[in-house]
């Protein structure tokens, strides 16, 4: 009899561990679809000035590093980022970020201007990509294009 309560607790307590690491390792992905409470006020103006979204939504939208789709952080001073809302048929903006400022970028309209704008970047910030990543920069941004140009906005 004792003998069985034993294995009655050991299996709740190997399962209670087990809930404990599920849901631990669940959370940031739960963040990741679903949004985080990102603010960034010049971010939210652009996508505003876009029709992405609108004055006054609570929509939310992601700022991710184009390559390592690290979240964009106050602390960040230099990379591409992809931007956008969390909506189906919405467009992939990019935003460049460096010392001097943030540039932003319409990715599936004038793919010309938008690579001239992203070599300028490099040339201004060489010290801060290797060129194995400005080759992986410009083949995520053509992606992004690409995708950009299947979608079908409302």
């Amino acid at each position: 009899m004792n003998y069985s309560i034993n294995i009655i607790n050991s299996k709740m307590t190997d399962m209670i561990k087990f809930t404990t690491i599920l849901f631990i390792l669940l959370i940031p992905i739960g963040n990741n679809l679903f949004g985080q409470d990102f603010e960034n006020k010049e971010i939210r103006d652009f996508l505003i000035s876009t029709g992405e979204i609108q004055e006054g939504d609570r929509c939310s939208y992601y700022a991710y590093e184009l390559i390592r789709s690290d979240e964009l952080k106050c602390s960040d001073i230099c990379g591409i980022y992809r931007i956008g809302a969390y909506a189906s048929h919405s467009y992939t903006y990019l935003l460049l970020l460096d010392k001097q400022g943030k540039i932003f970028l319409d990715c599936h309209t004038d793919l010309y201007q938008t690579l001239k704008s992203i070599f300028s970047y490099f040339e201004k910030n060489n010290r801060c990509f290797t060129d194995l990543e400005k080759l992986s920069y410009i083949k995520e941004v053509m992606d992004v294009y690409q995708r950009n140009n299947t979608a079908i906005p409302w």
